[in-house]
């Protein structure tokens, strides 16, 4: 082969090589900040396929993009479809309860029905609390979310082993499973029903 042709066709070679191999750059750094890899790896190819110096500017362009962050919405979708997920396994045991005294106000005098109709859904979990203090009845566990009062377990699951099982050290918690909502011009929660998680198998 003519060194004419043969030298023309290396260069072209080497660099289509190069051009591969430096998009590989501004990929990986876009993977490490959760954007789409393909995207800047022909961004980098096509930099450096032109004029490689310019693979200086991809590689600076992705570490100036800042990282995909995930919305609330987002989390919050996530971390109650984790909780329902961990009702379905096998080696976790649940029962159902519902919230009683829902339709009261909270100690703090918050609607407990509107705070469930605009804060929670099915997957959110709620905190189990024991209130041996309380002076209506010493077994009283209540449920609580962020700290806001949402009523209480209902007297024939408390007696029977939720209270027991709390004071006994055993880890419980509450995820909602189901949320009945009603009302037409102000809307608000029902009823809230729950599983009560056993966490801590023995």
């Amino acid at each position: 082969m003519n060194e004419d042709v043969i030298i023309p066709w290396l260069l072209v070679r080497s660099t289509i090589w190069t051009a591969l191999l430096a998009g590989l750059a501004p990929a990986a750094i876009a993977n490490f900040k959760r954007r789409p890899v393909m995207g800047w790896y022909l961004y980098g190819f096509a930099c450096t396929f032109v004029a490689w110096p310019l693979i200086a500017l991809a590689t600076i362009h992705a570490l100036l993009v800042r990282p995909r962050t995930v919305s609330p919405e987002a989390r919050q979708g996530q971390r109650r479809a984790d909780a329902l997920a961990l009702l379905e396994e096998s080696s976790v045991r649940s029962y159902p309860s519902w919230i009683a005294e829902l339709r009261r106000k909270s100690p703090e005098g918050i609607d407990r029905r509107r705070y469930v109709y605009e804060k929670i859904g099915p997957g959110e979990p709620i905190e189990l609390r024991r209130e041996p203090a309380n002076r209506r009845d010493v077994h009283a566990v209540s449920f609580r979310h962020r700290g806001t009062h949402l009523g209480y377990v209902p007297k024939r699951h408390r007696y029977r082993w939720v209270a027991p099982a709390i004071d006994d050290g055993r880890r419980l918690v509450a995820i909602v499973d189901k949320v009945k909502v009603g009302g037409i011009l102000r809307r608000r929660a029902k009823s809230v029903h729950v599983r009560i998680a056993v966490l801590d198998a023995r």
